[in-house]
């Protein structure tokens, strides 16, 4: 008897409860319909977004800097020919530019076929007989200063020349430096417009009569 009271007693407590509180149920449904209401906003937003973003630019191609170079017209002047061996040009100042002065041929150490120079020291080499074990030279030495001067010849020929004998009415020192090196000395000055004649005789060993190099106090003989 007393179950079943009890059984009736907690059923009517429940909606009891609901009609005491009613504020619960309205606010279970607000936030039911708020929840729906945002779902569908953010599901349609998306969209929009999407739609809203512009399509890429099309890319812009320059031309490169070689182009518009191999693209430019020729140019009107007129080609000019440089020749290799013309005088130096003068610059405004009136001397030889560098350049130019570079491109003057050189005078080779044998002095072969060269003058010479007026108002200087000049010796000239000849070969004036030749035989099979010696050949004889002369060397003429001319003061073309106008004072007197010393002076010295240096012969270096190959390795095939052995000995020297040499002489001159003006006086001579010879010395040997081994393999075919011979200095020649004036044992006292030449005097202004005056030269010395030296008569050479080399012991030899096959062919050959001239020197490699000839100088005389360091500028090329002439040989010849």
């Amino acid at each position: 008897m007393s179950i079943e009271q009890d059984e009736q007693a907690g059923s009517s407590s429940v909606p009891r409860l609901l009609t005491s509180v009613p504020w619960v149920v309205v606010l279970l449904g607000v936030s039911l319909l708020t929840v729906l209401l945002l779902v569908t906003l953010v599901s349609l937003r998306g969209p929009e977004q999407q739609s809203a973003v512009p399509p890429p630019a099309p890319p812009i191609y320059l031309p490169t800097v070689g182009a518009m170079a191999t693209s430019a017209p020729p140019s009107d002047a007129p080609l000019v020919a440089v020749d290799a061996s013309a005088s130096p040009s003068l610059s405004a100042s009136g001397t030889p530019s560098p350049r130019a002065s570079s491109a003057r041929p050189s005078v080779s150490a044998s002095g072969v076929g060269a003058a010479p120079r007026s108002g200087t020291l000049s010796a000239r080499y000849q070969a004036t007989a030749s035989e099979r074990d010696y050949f004889e030279a002369q060397l003429t030495v001319s003061n073309g200063s106008a004072r007197s001067q010393d002076w010295q010849v240096e012969l270096l020929f190959s390795g095939n020349v052995k000995s020297i004998h040499a002489s001159s009415g003006s006086g001579l020192s010879v010395t040997s430096q081994g393999s075919g090196a011979f200095v020649l000395r004036g044992t006292g000055p030449l005097g202004a417009g005056q030269s010395a004649v030296v008569q050479m005789r080399f012991s030899r060993t096959g062919t050959g009569d001239r020197p490699g190099q000839c100088t005389v106090n360091g500028t090329a003989c002439v040989i010849g």
